[in-house]
């Protein structure tokens, strides 16, 4: 089983995506931002800002829609 060092949740609906930066059961930070490109790019560029040590590799991302927003419900 792999050991992860990050954990990054994120809250996806249609206008925003909300993430939490979570490191030995702590919440490093939470960011939303607008759900496309450079709403991701803000939330790459803020988390190697917040923890210098962070890395894709050792990262886990869990995710869950808010609402209406998944397209099958459209």
């Amino acid at each position: 089983m792999k050991n992860y060092a990050f954990f990054i949740g994120i809250d996806v609906s249609k206008e925003t995506l909300d993430f939490a930066l979570i490191v030995q059961n702590i919440v490093q930070f939470h960011l939303q931002v607008t759900n496309d490109k450079l709403g991701i790019e803000q939330f790459i560029k803020q988390v190697r800002k917040q923890n210098k040590e962070f890395s894709f590799v050792n990262s886990l991302f869990c995710m869950e829609h808010t609402a209406r927003a998944a397209p099958w419900d459209l």
